[in-house]
């Protein structure tokens, strides 16, 4: 039960930063600090603070213009220190995260009145690894042999020497917090690489640099903080390495996830599995050919000869199984070298044809794994005891070698064992699906295998393990139900809902236009011609236009076909970076040139071109996901076969939300105005039209 002090304090912080910052009260923003403090109070709680029962799951669709950051963050900061849990708030786009550490937690430490510590929280692949730069230093000056190790053979480089220097010594001066995205030029992914370690190779405390470690210092201030922001990515990295391993134990957590609607899919993708075949070959002759180094590194000893013998049968043994599985699978190859890029395997003889071309591969791979491990452990060991100074050294090189393959082989086993096993009929199947890659520098074939549902996932990691979570977002919904979002992401009967409305007056600030032009989108030369039309016809050239389409194939295409003065005003998403392309954008507006915008998914969410910045919006299609998409159509299929309608219930639910995000570009503030322009003319034409246009907010239609 919610007390009247916690209430107090809550309702306190809330009209201070009003006060302070000029706002007034919005309702849904209020409705929302209620329901969370609600929900968070209703945890029962053992004598020493543990969470007892259920887990309390508050999930709000929250529309454009609620304020939703500081909706929840005044409610829940307040609420996670009563509890004494940590507050990890998590965001799906970086956009958002940098909103979040930027603006509105200062915002609300200068304004609300409460006083709590918020720190970011980034993975350790952000962090330079010093052991591993010191090494890189040693190897491109060519003093160290042994670092031979090191299976990415750098060649030496003048540059890179210069660049790895220059890092040692702004982290040495402390101008350097050993951040990647605090250093102040680019850094390219290769040479990034090599100065940053996975959980695998980390020497932990026994690496001779674990005083300074930026990643471990980092970890340091997550234990002091009481707020910590992160992002869904993280959060789902961490569930997978058990929880607790990056950020608190999600026992002692409270969860906030934001853009709530991406939360299913981050689920998916952090247990999803993949084995790039040739590159897998090529990584275990590289390891074949380097084991002797190793074997002489530890030095000789009846342990050690044991488990380098029992290491070399079995990269043997998988280089060999692998071998016979590649030749076995190139009808798969020759199948798809020129046709397609990804090819489901979904058919039952088909899936037992390619399961037996892989069984002979699990042995070998478990037995990869387990010799890795053993040789993993034992160097621990022999490192913990150790005194002598050159065998330390020798040792610290040899931990984060086996530690890289051992990273690199658990995947590959995992992805086996994935696509052999067995599904249940009564239970959402495993996708798998084959990947061609075929680029002038590299070929390979792909084998993926991920779940289609991520119910049991979410469920398993974190509904059933948190102390509470909030999910929110402006799309969860359909028509105003739950429903589809509730199964999709497996939540709790005893989950609490709420959906507020947008403060916005759409009616009066949005027209939205199915134009004369727009046609079937299903109908791809006609459709693309009619694109070519619109764009001059009713997008003003010195307005802020943004035109969002489902292909990129189409886009490219729309722009070559368009006159050339548009083309001259025209920016498509591929030419700059994010960032750099909005920026160009805003930039051309300002100058009073006008600018419009061609763009994909990653331009229809976080995305923030408030005022004259967007005036004109452009919707090519509706979002429809590509019919050759493996997760969904394995998971249509297990639908259909059930007596489902996976088109009802999956691909129409999913293009809806999809749709409602894109939409959100165009108004996001109460001044704010303008046009949609609808060039798929399903949207009133098919049955399930009423649907998606009840999803959208009410804005003032004109259909041509």
């Amino acid at each position: 039960m919610l007390s009247e002090e916690l209430k107090d304090t809550i309702q306190t912080a809330y009209r201070r930063y009003l006060a302070a910052r000029e706002l007034k009260p919005r309702n849904g923003q209020k409705q929302m600090l209620a329901q969370i403090a609600r929900t968070l109070a209703s945890v029962e709680t053992s004598a020493d603070g543990e969470r007892q029962g259920k887990a309390a799951i508050a999930v709000i669709e929250a529309g454009t213009g609620t304020g939703k950051t500081i909706g929840y963050a005044l409610s829940a900061i307040p609420m996670a220190q009563f509890h004494h849990k940590k507050l990890i708030i998590a965001t799906a786009t970086v956009a958002l995260q940098e909103q979040v550490v930027q603006k509105d937690i200062p915002d609300l430490l200068e304004h609300s009145g409460l006083e709590f510590k918020a720190v970011l929280a980034k993975g350790r692949g952000r962090y330079l690894c010093l052991q591993r730069l010191e090494q890189s230093i040693q190897l491109q000056e060519g003093a160290v042999t042994a670092l031979a190790l090191f299976e990415e053979a750098m060649t030496a480089d003048e540059a890179v020497l210069n660049l790895y220097n220059e890092m040692m010594a702004q982290f040495g001066r402390g101008d350097w917090n050993g951040d990647r995205d605090q250093w102040p030029d680019r850094l390219e992914d290769e040479h990034w690489r090599a100065v940053t370690s996975t959980h695998r190779e980390c020497l932990n405390r026994r690496c001779p640099h674990f005083q300074n470690c930026p990643f471990y210092e980092a970890r340091k201030e997550l234990d002091d903080a009481d707020v910590i922001i992160a992002n869904h990515d993280l959060v789902m990295a961490d569930l997978a390495l058990g929880g607790g391993a990056i950020l608190p134990a999600p026992a002692q957590s409270i969860y906030v996830f934001d853009e709530g609607h991406h939360l299913p899919d981050k689920g998916l993708s952090h247990f999803a599995s993949q084995l790039p075949v040739k590159n897998v070959l090529n990584q275990l002759e590289s390891w074949r050919k380097q084991l002797p180094k190793l074997r002489l590194e530890l030095a000789y000893g009846d342990t050690e000869e044991r488990l380098m013998d029992a290491l070399n049968t079995a990269l043997g043994d998988a280089h060999s199984s692998l071998t016979d599985a590649w030749g076995a699978l190139s009808p798969v190859r020759h199948r798809m070298d020129g046709h397609q890029a990804t090819l489901a395997v979904q058919d039952a003889d088909w899936l037992e044809q390619t399961q037996s071309i892989l069984a002979p591969l699990e042995q070998p791979f478990t037995l990869l794994q387990s010799s890795l491990l053993q040789a993993d452990e034992h160097i621990r060991k022999r490192l913990s005891a150790s005194t002598d100074l050159d065998e330390k050294s020798r040792l610290e090189q040899c931990l984060p070698l086996v530690g890289r393959w051992l990273s690199r082989a658990e995947p590959a086993r995992d992805l086996v064992l994935a696509w052999r096993q067995i599904d249940q009929p009564e239970a959402p199947p495993m996708a798998r699906w084959f990947e061609n890659i075929d680029r002038p520098e590299y070929d390979d074939l792909v084998l993926n295998a991920s779940p289609v549902s991520a119910q049991s996932i979410l469920r398993q990691h974190i509904w059933n393990r948190c102390f509470a979570s909030v999910v929110t977002s402006a799309t969860l919904t359909i028509a105003g139900d739950f429903q589809r979002y509730s199964i999709q992401a497996g939540l709790p009967d005893n989950t609490d809902f709420l959906r507020l409305g947008s403060p916005f007056d759409y009616r009066s600030r949005v027209i939205a236009r199915v134009p004369k032009l727009a046609c079937d989108g299903g109908l791809r030369e006609p459709h693309t011609d009619a694109m070519i039309a619109a764009i001059p016809a009713y997008l003003p050239p010195e307005t802020g236009n943004l035109v969002l389409f489902s292909s990129r194939k189409q886009m490219q295409e729309v722009y070559r076909g368009l006159p050339e003065d548009w083309q001259d005003r025209v920016t498509l998403q591929d030419d700059l970076p994010k960032n750099a392309l909005i920026q160009h954008h805003r930039q051309r507006l300002e100058d009073g040139l006008g600018s419009t915008l061609f763009g994909l998914a990653s331009l229809a969410e976080g995305v923030d071109l408030p005022g004259n910045y967007l005036t004109h919006l452009m919707i090519a299609k509706l979002p429809f996901a590509t019919p050759d998409d493996p997760i969904l159509s394995t998971l249509s299929l297990w639908l259909e076969q059930r007596g489902s309608n996976p088109f009802q219930q999956v691909s129409l639910p999913t293009a809806i939300i999809r749709l409602v995000q894109a939409c959100g570009r165009l108004i996001r503030n109460e001044n704010d105005s303008g046009t949609l322009w609808f060039m798929d003319r399903r949207l009133v034409d098919k049955r399930y039209g009423a649907l998606v246009r009840q999803s959208l907010p009410d804005y003032q239609w004109q259909v041509d």
